[in-house]
């Protein structure tokens, strides 16, 4: 088994290399929100977001779907073959969804805030790099959907 996650994560990554990148960044920023010292108190560039949910719930909401994301890679990459690799791409365009929504959230809570901040020059980019995976994602579950109408394995 740790042989064939490892080829499967290995054989699929340079493809699927944005996707994992920003799952990361996912669980990452979410742990800092819900790590000790408060993120957003004070802060005018996250006032908005801060008005949406509390800190912690952003961080829980931001760690779920990079942890929902990584598995959907796992999956997607090292069982490909069975029933429920079928729908890994479908899983895939799902989370990037979910990831520019809140990249989105982001971008409007920091354009909202008036602050001035360098966040405004990244998480724009974050969430058109999730676009594109969106797009990505939903043709390679296109393509299995082809696959699976006409029958082949």
């Amino acid at each position: 088994m740790p042989v064939r996650l490892y080829l499967g994560i290995h054989d699929h990554f340079p493809a699927r290399r944005s996707e994992w990148v920003l799952a990361g960044i996912m669980v990452a920023w979410g742990c800092i929100l819900i790590g000790p010292a408060p993120t957003f108190a004070g802060n005018p560039a996250w006032a908005q977001m801060a008005a949406m949910m509390k800190e912690s719930t952003w961080g829980w909401f931001a760690i779920a779907i990079g942890v929902f994301r990584l598995l959907a890679l796992v999956v997607n990459g090292t069982f490909s073959g069975t029933w429920y690799g079928r729908w890994s791409p479908h899983v895939r365009a799902l989370a990037s969804f979910l990831s520019c929504f809140l990249w989105l959230q982001i971008t409007f809570g920091l354009l909202a805030s008036d602050a001035a901040t360098t966040g405004l020059a990244v998480y724009p980019g974050l969430l058109v790099l999730d676009a594109m995976n969106i797009v990505a994602a939903t043709k390679d579950a296109a393509s299995m959907d082809r696959v699976v109408a006409d029958g082949s394995p």
